[in-house]
């Protein structure tokens, strides 16, 4: 799996857009372009930021989100919200593969019914 600014990358250049393109996109210097890209940030870009990239190259912003390990705020608000979420959460970590497979099935189940 690439990393958050190993994507941003590749995002772009599938754009055909610059560094500084892409800077002036999303109102920031290119030179934090270059620094996400290279992963020399120390605290990955806000949510509002990445939101924009998304924007800007096209892709999902809850997967970008989630590569930069930010957790998107409608899905905190469904953590905080939803008592089979919180439940699901605290007994995934202890979940055999065959019982992975079988959320991954329903997941993708409910991926194509929505």
């Amino acid at each position: 799996m690439s990393t958050f600014g190993e994507e941003i990358r590749r995002l772009r250049k599938k754009k055909k857009i610059t560094q500084s393109e892409l800077a002036a996109a999303i109102e920031t210097d290119f030179t934090y372009i270059s620094k996400i890209e290279n992963d020399r940030v120390i605290h990955s870009p806000s949510e509002a930021v990445i939101k924009k990239m998304a924007e800007v190259l096209d892709t999902d912003e809850e997967e970008l989100l989630l590569l930069a390990k930010k957790v998107p705020q409608n899905l905190k608000n469904t953590i905080v919200e939803d008592d089979l979420a919180v439940n699901f959460l605290r007994v995934i970590p202890k979940f055999n593969q065959i019982q992975r497979q079988k959320v991954q099935e329903i997941i993708k189940d409910a991926e194509k019914n929505n």
